[in-house]
C-alpha cells in the first residue's frame, strides 16, 4: 500500500487553502475589503507549483487568441502616432488588459470540477441575496434620497454591481430553471435569489441592467423549460412581478421610460452619443493602432472635445468604440474574434449536447455583451473586476467542457 509523503500533506493543505480563499472571494466580491481573496488564492497556487507541476491538456484556440489579442493591442502603445512611448501607458496595459487575466490563469492551479465550481456558486448566490436584501431596506428606508438614483447595498460602485449582476444572475437562473442533476434544495436557493434580486435590480436604476436581463432571462426559460406554455406561462409571470415593482418606484419607472431618448432630455444618453462619436472620430484619424492604449482621455478632452460638455471621462461607455479608438483596427479586429470563437464554441456544444454549463455561459456571455454596449466593462478603465470575473467563467467553462484538461501524477505524491 502506497504511503503519504510530507509533500502530498503540504499540497492538500495547500489546497484547502486556495478553495477557502475561492470561497471568501465569492463571499466578499461586493464587499470594499482590502483582502483580495481571488489574488491571494492565486499566490498559494504558486506556492503549489513549486511542489508538484500539473499535467495540461489544451483542446481549444482560446490562448492563441487570448496571446493575439494582448500583442495586437500592446502595439498601440509602441505605434500609436499620438504619444511616446512611457511607463505610464505600460502600467495602464497591464493593469487593464494583463492583471484581470489572473481569473483564467487560476484554473492551472486548482482541480476545478462541477462540484466545487457549483459550491462557488453557492457563495456567489448568497452575497447576491444579502446584498439585495440591503438594497431592498435602503429603497423602503428612504435611502434613495441619500444616496441619488443609485442604490447599491454593501457595495460601493453602482457600475460594478450592474457587470457582476449581468455576469452572474443568468448563470444562477440557468442553475434554478434549468433540468440538471443538481439538488432541488440548491435550485430553490439559486430561484429565490433570483426572486430577492429583480426588485433590487430594479431599485439600483441602472438601465442596461433592465435591458441585458429583459433580454436574457426570456431567453433562459425558453431554451430552459421544454414545455412551451409552461415556458410562456413563467415570462408572463416575471413580466408581472417586475411590472408591479416598478409601480413601486416611479424613479425606476421613468428611467426605463428613458432607455430609448438620445435627446439632452436625458443627458446621460446624450453623453454617450457625443463620447460614441469623438471615439469614431479618433478612429478615423488614428486607424491602425489608434491613439493608444490609455491615452482616450487626453485626446477627449484636448482634441476631440464634444460641442457640449459631457463631463471628464475616462473611455467612451462602449467597448467596441473604446478598442477602436485606443488600438485601432488591429486591437478591435483581435477582440472580435476572441468573442466570436467563444460564441461559436458555446453555441456549438449547446446545439451539439444541450448542456446546462453551455447555457449558462452562453447566457452570461450574451448579458456581458449587452453591458460591453453602453459602458467599457472589458478591460476597462479603473474597475476591472468584471473583466477578472469574465475570464474566471470562462476558464470554468473550458474546465468543464474539457477544452483544457488538468491532471496530475499521483507517483509524484506517494511513493
Amino acid at each position: 500500500m502506497l504511503s503519504l509523503t510530507p509533500k502530498y500533506k503540504i499540497l492538500n493543505i495547500l489546497d484547502k487553502i486556495i478553495f477557502s480563499c475561492l470561497i471568501l472571494y465569492s463571499l466578499t466580491f461586493l464587499l470594499d475589503i482590502k483582502i483580495n481573496f481571488l489574488t491571494t488564492a492565486f499566490i498559494f497556487g504558486i506556492i503549489k507549483l513549486i511542489f508538484i507541476r500539473p499535467q495540461v491538456q489544451i483542446n481549444s484556440k482560446i490562448f492563441h487568441l487570448i496571446l493575439l489579442f494582448i500583442l495586437c493591442t500592446f502595439l498601440s502603445i509602441i505605434f500609436n502616432d499620438v504619444s511616446s512611448f512611457s511607463f505610464d501607458n505600460i502600467s495602464t496595459f497591464k493593469s487593464r488588459f494583463i492583471s484581470p487575466l489572473l481569473g483564467i490563469f487560476i484554473i492551472f492551479i486548482y482541480s476545478f470540477n462541477k462540484y466545487n465550481i457549483n459550491k462557488l456558486f453557492i457563495g456567489f448566490a448568497f452575497s447576491f441575496f444579502i446584498n439585495a436584501l440591503a438594497v431592498i431596506y435602503q429603497f423602503f428606508n428612504g435611502d434613495i434620497v441619500s444616496y441619488g438614483t443609485r442604490l447599491t447595498g454593501f457595495n460601493n460602485s453602482y457600475m460594478l454591481l450592474c457587470a457582476v449582476n449581468l455576469l452572474i444572475l443568468p448563470i444562477l437562473f440557468v442553475l434554478a430553471i434549468h433540468k440538471s442533476n443538481i439538488s432541488y434544495k440548491l435550485r430553490l436557493l439559486y430561484l429565490i435569489t433570483i426572486f430577492v434580486n429583480i426588485p433590487a435590480i430594479i431599485f439600483e436604476n441602472t438601465r442596461i441592467v433592465y435591458l441585458g436581463i429583459g433580454i436574457v432571462f426570456p431567453l433562459i426559460i425558453l431554451f430552459s423549460i421544454k414545455n412551451k406554455y409552461k415556458a410562456i406561462i413563467f415570462i408572463i409571470l416575471l413580466n408581472l412581478y417586475s411590472y408591479a415593482c416598478f409601480q413601486i418606484s416611479p424613479t425606476s419607472t421613468q428611467r426605463f421610460s428613458n432607455i430609448t431618448t438620445t435627446s439632452k432630455s436625458d443627458f446621460s444618453n446624450y453623453q454617450r452619443i457625443l463620447m460614441w462619436e469623438s471615439s469614431l472620430k479618433m478612429f478615423i484619424d488614428h486607424p491602425i493602432f489608434g491613439i493608444g492604449v490609455g491615452n482616450w482621455h487626453e485626446q477627449y478632452t484636448t482634441n476631440y472635445t464634444p460641442p457640449i460638455k459631457t463631463g471628464d471621462f475616462y473611455h467612451p461607455h462602449n467597448v467596441l468604440l473604446n478598442m477602436l479608438s485606443e488600438t485601432g483596427i488591429l486591437g478591435s479586429i483581435s477582440y472580435l474574434l476572441l468573442f466570436l470563437y467563444l460564441y461559436y464554441i458555446s453555441i456549438h456544444n449547446y446545439l451539439k449536447k444541450q448542456d446546462f454549463f453551455s447555457l449558462a455561459y452562453i447566457s452570461s456571455l450574451l448579458a456581458y455583451t449587452l453591458n460591453c454596449l453602453t459602458d467599457s466593462m472589458f478591460c476597462g478603465h479603473n474597475i476591472k473586476s468584471p473583466t477578472t470575473f469574465f475570464w474566471l467563467f470562462t476558464g470554468f467553462y473550458l474546465i468543464l467542457n474539457k477544452y483544457i484538461i488538468i491532471s496530475y501524477n499521483k507517483k509524484d505524491l506517494t511513493k
